[in-house]
């Protein structure tokens, strides 16, 4: 309902019940504050848990298949070596003698035709079919659309059991040929070709091998040698887990290469101090959403958070504790003697040249430090399950905190339920809140709306009842001057 300012009283009653609408409006404008607040609380509770995630990834990065990580290295760019996790280590030399080729077979350039879409002048076929070898060495008749070249191309390459593939190509100004490539490189690929032959019933006469297919060919030893080959020019399982790419055939005045694999310590020790790296993340994220006013700095959405401060408790527990059992009598040893500290400023340190120093001397133990844990009754066998296990090695401490505090642990009591982690829970709860608090504002909205009313309608009929006032004293006056 509209209202007309003053025109009897000369009052501004829009900007009146304007006034009047804030003092009314009061404990919408604080729910509205809060849930501003706790949005604040909720992002930064979100950022949080972000980290909490990656510091997870990071932990598990440092479990069995790390240390199981080997390093391959090539003396020459002739050859390309990669081993997989698990491979044993191990040296080996050898020359490149020969790459792998694909055996390659042309028709006779004499017979060559004219053009290769011309089917009546210059018929690739002799018939309306022609007929192909198989891979398993029977036989198929195929039509093409017509006698050209280019249509006894569609139907070889049509056929997916030919053991080859076919190409018109033009050898010289206005002539073609058939060229047939083995599908497989090598000599089996080869083989395959020849047994099937090329197809019966063309115009072309007889195919020659234009390349001849070889397999690849490492030559080891130089007195008594032996040779590796393959049909390609990748070598698997040259020592075992270790894959040889020969990427060019050596002269015999080359250098042989050679090949070394070994633990890949350096590797290893990128993941450990990325794990380090993550947990300073988290840390520095904790401190910058709770820090306290300074100056002209506010303070942070989670400043005197409880849950935040035991969190950070927590990390820097992983490692003030030690590793349990790795100690002198069995005691618990210090993450130091592997280069893991906790520095003056709250903040973990890594000390690459201690961890590698330590590894050389002892990677089991070393291992122990970081990927280690107590399995315990409930949890599956050879697996860390934060719920049931103790964790005993730094990766597994930090996953487990992590998972508690971000995505939840198996619940020990109930196995098919999983614990909401803690910062998780702190999420919800307050996601709860500000969808009760958005609730209370949509029901201050209407009941200001029926208050904005009323007042609207008190003062409009103020205006009335002070018009009639006026008209009333208006014709008093009249009749009390007519009496004069």
């Amino acid at each position: 309902m509209a209202s007309v300012d003053g025109l009897i009283t000369g009052m501004n009653t829009t900007d009146t019940i304007n006034q009047l609408m804030q003092v009314e409006a009061a404990p919408q404008t604080a729910l509205k504050a809060k849930i501003s607040t706790t949005n604040q609380v909720v992002s930064s509770y979100q950022s949080v848990n972000s980290r909490m995630s990656s510091l997870v990834s990071a932990a598990k990065a440092v479990g069995a298949d790390a240390w199981g990580a080997m390093k391959a290295t090539s003396s020459s760019s002739a050859a390309v070596v990669s081993a997989s996790a698990g491979a044993a280590a191990g040296s080996l030399s050898f020359r490149v003698e020969q790459l792998a080729t694909t055996n390659v077979k042309t028709f006779a350039p004499a017979s060559a035709v004219a053009s290769a879409n011309d089917a009546a002048g210059s018929p690739a076929i002799t018939g309306t079919t022609f007929t192909v070898k198989l891979n398993d060495g029977s036989t198929k008749t195929l039509t093409p659309a017509d006698k050209s070249l280019q249509s006894v191309v569609a139907a070889i390459n049509g056929e997916a059991n030919v053991p080859y593939k076919a190409a018109a190509v033009q050898i010289g100004p206005g002539k073609y040929t058939l060229q047939l490539t083995a599908k497989d490189s090598g000599a089996a690929g080869a083989t395959k070709v020849t047994t099937a032959g090329p197809p019966a019933g063309l115009t072309l006469g007889a195919a020659t091998d234009t390349v001849v297919g070889k397999d690849a060919s490492l030559k080891v030893g130089t007195e008594n040698p032996y040779f590796i080959t393959s049909s390609t020019n990748t070598f698997t399982d040259v020592l075992p887990g270790v894959t040889v790419t020969a990427a060019q055939a050596q002269a015999v005045t080359d250098p042989a290469v050679t090949i070394d694999v070994s633990a890949d310590a350096d590797g290893i020790a990128a993941k450990v101090k990325a794990l380090v790296d993550n947990a300073n993340v988290v840390l520095n994220e904790i401190a910058s959403q709770s820090r306290i006013k300074t100056g002209q700095v506010a303070a942070g959405p989670l400043v005197g958070d409880n849950a935040m401060r035991q969190l950070t408790q927590d990390i820097l527990g992983t490692v003030s504790a030690g590793a349990a059992g790795l100690g002198s009598g069995g005691g618990a040893a210090s993450f130091s003697e592997v280069g893991v500290t906790i520095g003056r400023d709250g903040r973990l340190s890594f000390d690459q040249t201690k961890f590698m120093n330590a590894y050389k001397a002892d990677p089991a133990r070393t291992e122990k430090f970081f990927d280690s844990y107590t399995d315990k009754t409930g949890g599956t066998a050879g697996k860390f399950d934060p719920g049931f296990d103790t964790a005993v090695g730094l990766g597994r401490k930090l996953e487990a905190v992590s998972l508690m505090a971000s995505e939840g642990v198996v619940d020990p009591n109930n196995p098919t339920k999983v614990k909401q982690g803690t910062v998780q829970a702190l999420i919800q709860r307050n996601t709860s809140t500000i969808k009760g608090l958005n609730d209370q504002v949509a029901e201050w909205d209407v009941r200001l709306d029926l208050r904005k009313n009323a007042l609207q309608k008190q003062f409009s009929g103020l205006e009335v009842a002070l018009g009639k006032m006026k008209q009333q004293s208006s014709w008093l006056a009249g009749q009390l001057a007519g009496l004069a």
